[in-house]
């Protein structure tokens, strides 16, 4: 090997090219060398034969700018979409979109002005942070320049759609991670405004039945923040009863009278399945005999997968290894040679929503009345540029509380004039931790590094002194206290009243170091109660937690193992299908049908209603129970909510609200039938209404499943109407991204998560509507899953095991643009290596 005085790229004796008209990748073959100017001391790049990139440095802000050249090489175009996503330039490249939908999303994302607040957020992040995302942005840039130089040019989506991409900015890596918290977010203030329309609709009750909250009961720590014995989250044998409806007060009076989300909302909807699972057990419970963790990040699916995973060792100081989000080069999860993390998000309510009060101001313009005071409202013109259209040119507006969302989003005037306040838009909001993280070398350090990034995260931490190790528990973030309680539950007045006072401390924020029962759990689900008052005031953190299914399966596989765990145990636990409340619903539904009797003239249903007497409550894709039990709940939800709240808002409900805050809901009226729910009324009896939905929907569910499945019952199965499809933007209309569709296994509430959220809504179509939106296989198409599967084992150094959801690269002129898939859907894990001499 030629040795260079800048970044050295090596690759294994293993490595791979891809020939296409005649020509390679030419940085995949054995032979590439690229010398890159990034510092004074010397940078090497090598990849594994797995595809996976590992940077060795003499100085930080080289080493950072050698893993963004590596990120770059394998993921620019991705970086650049959510770059464009963020900065509201998607039409740019792609055109307005069918519908204007592409267009839409850039206005609401200009709306935002999130650029704005990448710069500030930058402009005031500490010093070592500036030099380390100023030597990733150089890497970025050097990559982009090398590309454009070379035989095979830049990532091919560039050469597709015909465009070079922009240089990269510091501002640009501020801006990524922002839009992680955003993504989060804009489903925090859809669901305000969604709780906000049904309770006009329907009443409070049905507002706070129909997207029901996680029981006080389940949560992680007391009211005082102490930590609940591991006892409360095991698998509850047989059926429970649900939780008691804690009614919620109503809306804000400046919400009085019909409120409704507008239809071009339905195309804004967020997809709802940005969660995870991260768990840890320490030694005196592993075969290691020291801490293993496990870390599955759930986000909208991607291809490539939607996290990128790396190593970086700056020689004298650190040696890294753990998945980031593309374009931001921080370590979300990782593991070094002494310690290790995993991460949940924490579900924080860090947005709110202001209905604000305008009127004309004299020389033009227009003013706000906050807190008694007339303020200035501010605007910008932008230029938003359309390929295949004229530029289209629009005016957005902020007032003090933040950018007004109706200047992006057309319709929201039913709600009135809507201000968008977030953490990310405020002075308080950092990223300096993720920089400290990889040198922390003790819980103390590690929890204080922690504390020093903005998003709401859980994180679970191990280290590996003493004869066990030992592993703890962080709950980070930004988490704003409000005047009012109504801000966490709908868009509240901007006249005053109702503004921030400030953030939980890091005191209140919930921390455990070696619980008592050696397991940490976090898969979303509630952290605090509502009454959590840890230094005697009250603190407020979120209301939109997920249920505690998955942490309740994780949490009892882990607790019930009759031998030491293995690092294939944590593994194998990340492909757990089972569901936690099947079985009940199953039963509920059986017993519902044994009273009410099978649907009258269906050809099928006593054998449908037979294989989900014979199910075993597992989602696999095989299953033939789990599709009837499946399309069964999915229609008498689907019936449930939108009999009361009507089909059109219910098309927006089912997209915008957590699916397993919905069925807590319904499991809620089915053990509790009452009006309004399944059309019960003064003198109708609520058992007999609520047996004959179940009997009305199994004859629904039987009729869509015998349309896309055939008449033959014993051939029906889940993964049948339940699939996959890798989804990369150019794979419609160019094959070389083309993966395929596969069946898919997994349900909203299972560990191994198989999501679909976005297009729920096209099961309350009308037929004609229904077929043309791609029918039963569209609504259930899997949209969330692991982006990557990882166990952090450091005993030894290179035992730790991960697995992509796609392949390292962008790119399918490569060997690692898919080259993962097939094992991930296996279920196979490979190893990760981590020292010099392990690496293939």
């Amino acid at each position: 090997m030629r040795r260079m005085t800048g970044v050295v790229f090596l690759l294994s004796a293993a490595a791979c090219s891809v020939v296409e008209d005649g020509r390679s990748v030419e940085e995949r073959t054995a032979e590439g060398q690229i010398a890159l100017d990034l510092g004074e001391n010397g940078v090497t790049l090598r990849v594994d034969d797995r595809g996976m990139s590992h940077v060795t440095a003499g100085d930080e802000v080289a080493g950072y700018g050698g893993l963004c050249y590596a990120m770059a090489r394998d993921r620019l175009f991705q970086m650049d979409v959510v770059r464009r996503s963020a900065k509201g330039r998607l039409a740019e490249i792609y055109g307005p979109g069918d519908g204007d939908s592409i267009l839409g999303q850039d206005l609401l994302a200009r709306a935002q002005n999130l650029s704005a607040f990448a710069a500030a957020r930058y402009a005031a992040a500490a010093a070592r942070t500036k030099r380390i995302l100023q030597g990733c942005a150089a890497g970025v840039n050097r990559y982009i320049a090398d590309a454009k130089a070379s035989s095979s040019g830049l990532p091919l989506e560039f050469q597709v759609l015909g465009y070079q991409p922009d240089p990269w900015t510091p501002e640009d890596s501020v801006l990524a991670y922002i839009y992680v918290g955003v993504t989060f977010d804009t489903l925090t203030w859809f669901t305000k405004l969604e709780r906000a329309a049904v309770a006009s609709i329907a009443g409070t009750e049905v507002a706070t039945t129909l997207i029901k909250e996680a029981a006080d009961g389940v949560s992680m720590f007391d009211a005082q923040g102490n930590l609940n014995p591991v006892s409360q989250f095991l698998v509850p044998p047989g059926p429970t009863a649900p939780a008691a409806t804690v009614v919620n007060p109503p809306p804000p009076a400046c919400l009085a009278g019909a409120r409704w989300l507008p239809g071009q909302s339905l195309g804004m909807t967020p997809s709802s399945g940005r969660a995870s699972n991260a768990w840890a057990v320490d030694g005196h419970l592993t075969s290691t005999g020291k801490p293993l963790l496990a870390s599955d990040p759930h986000f909208p699916h991607a291809t490539p997968s939607a996290v990128y995973v790396a190593q970086l060792k700056v020689s004298g100081q650190y040696d890294v290894a753990g998945w980031m989000v593309p374009g931001f080069p921080g370590f979300i999860s990782g593991h070094t040679e002494s310690i290790a993390w995993v991460p949940t998000y924490s579900l924080f309510d860090s947005v709110d929503l202001y209905v604000e009060t305008l009127r004309p101001a004299s020389g033009g313009g227009e003013e706000v009345l906050v807190n008694g005071q007339w303020r200035r409202v501010t605007t910008r013109t932008e230029t938003l540029r359309v390929k295949g259209r004229p530029d289209v040119q629009r005016t957005f507006r902020s007032t003090p509380h933040g950018p007004i969302l109706n200047d992006g989003l057309d319709g929201l005037e039913a709600f009135g004039t809507l201000a968008l306040k977030s953490t990310a838009g405020q002075p308080e909001w950092k990223v300096d931790g993720y920089f400290e993280m990889p040198a922390a070398q003790s819980w103390a350090q590690f929890k204080a590094a922690a504390l020093k990034q903005s998003i709401g995260w859980n994180f679970i931490f191990a280290d590996y002194a003493g004869t066990h190790g030992h592993i703890g528990y962080q709950n980070s973030g930004l988490a704003p206290q409000r005047q009012s309680p109504l801000n966490a539950l709908y868009p509240v007045p901007g006249t005053g009243g109702h503004e921030w006072t400030g953030y939980a401390t890091n005191a209140e924020l919930p921390s455990v170091y070696d619980p008592p029962s050696h397991v940490l759990v976090t898969a979303n689900h509630r952290i605090v109660p509502r009454n959590y008052a840890p230094q005697g005031r009250p603190v407020h953190l979120a209301n939109y937690w997920d249920m505690p299914w998955r942490a309740q399966r994780i949490t009892t596989r882990l607790t019930t193992a009759t031998q030491p765990i293995t690092p294939q145990d944590m593994a194998s636990i990340q492909l757990d299908t089972q569901t936690t409340i099947g079985l009940p619903l199953r039963d509920s539904y059986l017993a519902a049908l044994g009273r009410a009797g099978l649907p009258a003239d269906d050809p099928s249903a006593a054998a449908a209603v037979a294989a989900l007497q014979q199910w075993d409550g597992n989602a696999a894709a095989s299953s033939q129970g789990a599709a009837v039990y499946e399309m069964l709940t999915l229609i008498l939800l689907r019936n449930t909510v939108s009999d009361v709240i009507g089909p059109d808002e219910y098309a927006l409900f089912a997209p915008n609200v957590f699916l397993t805050n919905q069925l807590n809901g319904l499991i809620d009226v089915l053990e509790n039938p009452r009006a309004p729910y399944f059309g019960i009324s003064e003198g109708v009896d609520p058992g007999v209404a609520r047996d004959q939905a179940v009997r009305a929907a199994l004859g629904e569910a039987d009729a869509m499943l015998r349309e896309v499945l055939g008449s033959d019952v014993s051939a029906w199965t889940w993964g049948g109407i339940h699939q996959l499809t890798y989804n990369h933007p150019l794979a419609g209309t160019d094959a070389r991204f083309d993966i395929g569709t596969f069946p898919a296994a997994g349900d909203v509430e299972t560990v191994n998560l198989g999501g679909w959220f976005a297009k729920v809504g096209i099961l309350a179509l009308p037929p004609g509507e229904f077929e043309d939106a791609g029918g039963v296989r569209a609504a259930l198409d899997q949209d969330s899953l692991s982006a990557t599967r990882l166990i952090w084992n450091l005993a030894p150094l290179d035992g730790s095991l991960g697995v992509m959801s796609t392949g390292f690269s962008g790119d399918p002129r490569t060997c690692h643009y898919a080259d993962h898939a097939e094992a991930w859907r296996a279920g196979q894990i490979f190893p990760i290596p981590f020292t010099t001499a392990a690496i293939p």
